[in-house]
């Protein structure tokens, strides 16, 4: 016989005033579901009201990432080396042009409205490292400036090259060929923060060397047009490219972003890499840990708690580091043939650090967890994407965060940015080993808890009977 052939039809349940085992079925607004409906109606109030604060509270944090951003570009430093100004002296039969002409671009630019970005000049200490001496050659800017931006102390480095001016008046007197991108350099790295590089650095960059480079072509073309033979220069000149856009620049890109998978794993991924570590704490604690918790010792349920979802972690982990190598990412530009292991090494010990946080709370919040898994996506999530220091001074907390640390280590190993592995390594391991503490505590204190709340019973039980007893006799 069929396990169904004596189900009610579909008319039957449509139609049904009465439950399977007898009891009466009304409508909601029946009189008889009053009191019920009380109950449901300030849960269910209540439920949305907790909804509607914690989202306000918790969305704040991260549309508050994106405010007073564009102000906020001033944080974004770049360093200037005039050599222009230093190679075409006053006094000198064609004194700098580009130089000035830089400088006032600049200083109008920061007097402007914002977005500007962190203007400084070289000291003069620093240029005069660049002088040629009695030992020969100074030191080289470009692995000067290199080296201030792949080591993260400046956003950008502009370089005024020496041989702006005289490159210029050697093509219009002399007709030797002139480069006009190479009259400015600017040197910036789009792997630590492609959208601070690109929305702010190398665009606001532009705009000021096109507005320096023109100040410059007109204030040339002044002293060309008072020379006596400034026919003659102007042929000799458009021959050597020096007459049409005289000084323009080059960007060079020292990390660019260039592995799109690598976006994935560096931003909106940290996300997902949250959501399936909350699954290990959800799953296994609702529906495998009671199944045999309350026939463990104290000892083996702690074990049980901290060696499960460790070696899950080291499992999921894995498979998340896969799916990136899967579409092809280079993993090899900063530590070899190792960098895969060393990116898996991040994964597991990140995710460890966020789930260990995970179970501790899920242990203490019960139903109420959802909303910390909400506050902790939020809490670390929002300081990923953009870069802390183009954020007010609260964000500053992202630096201790699990996921702010890996999203730093998954840029060295995918774009070769500075490593800071220790530190990184550093911060999640002691989320890790603090939570894993903290977990053992709770595990110890609510197994004293509900053996305490069971011998109370048991001992209300055992009076009860023996008052019983007394009732009896």
């Amino acid at each position: 016989m069929s396990p169904f052939s004596n189900a009610p039809s579909i008319k039957e349940v449509l139609t049904s005033k009465e439950t399977p085992d007898g009891k009466k079925r009304v409508g909601f607004f029946s009189k008889e579901l009053k009191d019920g409906k009380k109950e449901w109606a300030k849960l269910t109030f209540m439920t949305f009201g907790m909804i509607t604060i914690f989202m306000f509270l918790f969305l704040s944090i991260y549309f508050g990432s994106y405010y007073k951003q564009v102000p906020r570009a001033a944080h974004l430093s770049i360093e200037v080396i005039d050599l222009d100004s230093i190679a075409s002296p006053i006094g000198v039969p064609h004194p700098a042009i580009l130089g000035p002409a830089m400088i006032n671009a600049i200083q109008n630019d920061v007097k402007a409205a914002a977005p500007h970005l962190g203007w400084y000049f070289a000291d003069n200490s620093t240029l005069q490292q660049f002088r040629l001496s009695g030992n020969g050659q100074g030191l080289d800017p470009y692995a000067y400036a290199e080296q201030k931006v792949l080591n993260q102390d400046v956003w950008g480095v502009l370089i005024i090259n020496s041989n702006a001016t005289r490159g210029v008046w050697s093509g219009l007197t002399q007709g030797v060929i002139w480069e006009p991108t190479g009259a400015m350099t600017f040197l910036y790295e789009e792997a630590r923060n492609f959208y601070a590089e690109n929305q702010y650095v190398s665009r606001l960059g532009s705009m000021v060397m096109t507005s320096g480079g023109n100040a410059a072509a007109t204030t040339l073309a002044s002293q060309i047009l008072a020379l006596g033979n400034a026919s003659a220069v102007l042929t000799t000149g458009s021959q050597a490219m020096a007459v049409a856009s005289p000084f323009s620049y080059n960007l060079h890109n020292l990390r660019p972003f260039d592995q799109l998978a690598g976006i994935a794993s560096t931003t909106v991924g940290t996300v997902y890499l949250i959501i399936f570590t909350f699954l290990i704490s959800v799953t296994w604690n609702n529906q495998g840990l009671p199944l045999i918790q309350d026939s463990l010792t104290l000892t083996s349920e702690v074990l049980v708690k901290l060696l499960v979802p460790f070696i899950g972690y080291f499992w999921l982990s894995l498979n998340y580091s896969l799916v990136s190598l899967a579409f092809l990412i280079d993993f090899t530009r900063k530590f070899g043939k190792g960098g895969f292991v060393v990116y898996w090494m991040a994964d597991w010990i990140t995710m460890s650090a966020l789930g260990f946080v995970m179970e501790t709370m899920f242990l203490w919040l019960g139903p109420f967890f959802p909303f910390f898994l909400i506050f902790w996506v939020i809490l670390n999530v929002t300081v990923a994407f953009l870069d802390i220091s183009d954020m007010a001074s609260f964000y500053r907390y992202g630096y201790f965060t699990p996921v702010w640390n890996l999203v730093d280590m998954a840029k060295c190993v995918t774009f070769a940015t500075k490593n800071h592995y220790a530190q990184n390594f550093a911060v999640n391991l002691a989320w890790l080993l603090v939570w894993m503490t903290l977990l053992v505590l709770t595990v110890v204190y609510q197994r004293r808890n509900k053996e305490k709340e069971a011998m109370q019973k048991k001992w209300e039980e055992i009076k009860e009977a023996d008052k019983k007893e007394i009732d009896h006799s």
